[in-house]
């Protein structure tokens, strides 16, 4: 009996042996394509029990996800974790936001009577100068008033006796004292502003004119379009980290940066958006943006190693290596897809470590004795 009951019982746990890892094998439902990615392999969705910790405290409202092991966030659940006052406008998968933070409130003080008001600009502190006029100076035995109850300020004991500033603004009034003060309403306000844009199934989005690329396309989650934890953490310039035990994505403010991402405008250097523009245009004008960006690889790449030359104009002019600098071709104008790809390379995307490439097929000297890495589009990529 005993013999037949253990026979049962293996039998049954061999059962759900088999139909567990089939039901763990099932891809999650993903959209038909992400346009210009070159990830073509299916996606897995993970469920996991991690949370989203801010500075050191678990963050419960942001929706997230996590796939082939990148966790995906929503822009509009990260945003308004970050920033409930932004404003969020999201329809048919097509999310923008729009925010203002105050980083510094300079007050302005000025004098009362055709005083001339000036700023410190070192520490955000006011300080006044009367025209012409000089403030007596205080007897080495007068004492000021104190301060009354109310929070008002005390009239003087004697005169010649200041009275102490009440700390409400109100101007003050000492007997000696060449110009009374006040704090004026006005006030210089130090703003930094964000401005984003992102859509399901795009390649990249933008923030405040920068390219941030997502390698596998921005994806849909709940309804909303959702991007990478750490390309939506460099929007608020965030730290991001991985606790493996708690299985916890851990995001931290750094201490003395903006709230936001520096300016396109800031961040591109020009001649190097002018250069590597043209190249990837002359190369791959006509090819995918993963093959674009490829390109431009390539030419940061040899930037990058000791066997190249130090400088992008200097690579791309060395001789026999790109055919547009040897023949002048190099010098039209790109198009905006180029322009686009070398603002991405530049902001970090990055989809090749090659140092090489040619026409697919072509037995050039790279194919002949480099090793061969991938084919994106028209091209082969060798190291």
């Amino acid at each position: 009996m005993k013999t037949r009951a253990t026979s049962f019982l293996l039998a049954a746990l061999a059962v759900v042996s088999l139909v567990l890892p089939a039901l763990a094998a099932e891809p999650a439902e993903m959209p038909e394509e992400f346009p210009e990615s070159p990830v073509e392999s299916a996606e897995i969705v993970e469920e996991v029990e991690s949370a989203i910790c801010l500075d050191g405290e678990p963050v419960d409202s942001v929706e997230y996800e996590i796939r082939n092991g990148v966790c995906y966030v929503t822009v509009r659940s990260f945003v308004s974790m970050l920033d409930p006052e932004a404003v969020v406008e999201e329809e048919d998968g097509i999310v923008r936001v729009s925010a203002t933070t105050v980083t510094q409130i300079i007050p302005v003080v000025e004098a009362a009577e055709g005083g001339e008001a000036a700023v410190d600009a070192g520490n955000g502190e006011a300080a006044v100068s009367a025209e012409d006029s000089e403030p007596a100076e205080i007897a080495e035995d007068s004492e000021p008033a104190e301060i009354a109850e109310d929070g008002g300020a005390a009239e003087a004991a004697e005169a010649g006796e200041p009275a102490e500033n009440a700390g409400d603004g109100a101007p003050v009034e000492g007997a000696e004292i060449g110009e009374p003060v006040r704090e004026s309403l006005a006030a210089n306000v130090v703003t930094a502003d964000l401005d984003l844009l992102a859509a399901v199934g795009g390649a990249y989005f933008l923030a405040n004119g920068r390219y941030l690329y997502v390698d596998g396309g921005l994806i849909d989650l709940n309804g909303s379009a959702a991007a990478p934890v750490r390309q939506l953490a460099r929007v608020f310039n965030l730290t991001v980290g991985f606790d493996s035990l708690t299985g916890q994505v851990l995001l931290n403010h750094q201490e003395g940066v903006e709230p936001y991402l520096t300016s396109g405008d800031a961040a591109y250097d020009n001649d190097t958006l002018y250069w590597l523009s043209r190249i990837i245009y002359c190369e791959s004008g006509n090819q995918p943006l993963v093959g674009k960006i490829a390109v431009g690889n390539v030419v940061m790449n040899r930037v990058n190693d000791s066997r190249f030359p130090d400088t992008l104009y200097d690579v791309l002019f060395q001789t026999n290596q790109f055919t547009p600098a040897a023949t002048g071709s190099i010098y039209r104008d790109p198009n905006w897809d180029s322009v686009v790809a070398a603002k991405l390379v530049m902001d970090g995307a990055q989809v090749t470590d090659a140092l090489f490439f040619n026409a697919a097929g072509a037995r050039t000297y790279a194919a002949r004795t480099r090793t061969y890495i991938a084919t994106i589009g028209d091209h082969a990529f060798y190291k």
